[in-house]
């Protein structure tokens, strides 16, 4: 469901906001709207990464299903973006050089 709002603005920010929304071509309304999404979903972000932090028994459940999916993509044959599931980096792929959640290369 579409809600409308009211948002009361001062004369300076309301500036500030007609000079961003012109400079990325949008109309204020749209530029605002993707504030206020962006501001979302960093809210939500947060609030997952609390929650991860307080819930370690399921971060080890969602990586020991990672390595297993990986093991069982390998075992067909089909290339993983992650590298190895020993862990590390592979040489090619996004994610070449870059070390995995243990830190090992």
């Amino acid at each position: 469901m579409t809600r409308t709002i009211t948002l009361r603005l001062s004369d300076e920010v309301y500036e500030a906001v007609r000079r961003y929304a012109e400079a990325d071509h949008q109309s204020m309304n749209s530029w605002v709207e993707g504030v206020l999404d962006a501001e979302d979903m960093r809210r939500r972000c947060a609030a997952h990464a609390a929650w991860l932090a307080d819930s370690p028994g399921v971060v080890e459940t969602a990586l020991a299903f990672h390595r297993a999916n990986q093991r069982a993509l390998a075992d067909v044959g089909v290339p993983t973006v992650g590298g190895p599931t020993t862990g590390g980096s592979t040489a090619e792929g996004p994610n070449a050089g870059r070390p995995n959640r243990e830190g090992a290369e």
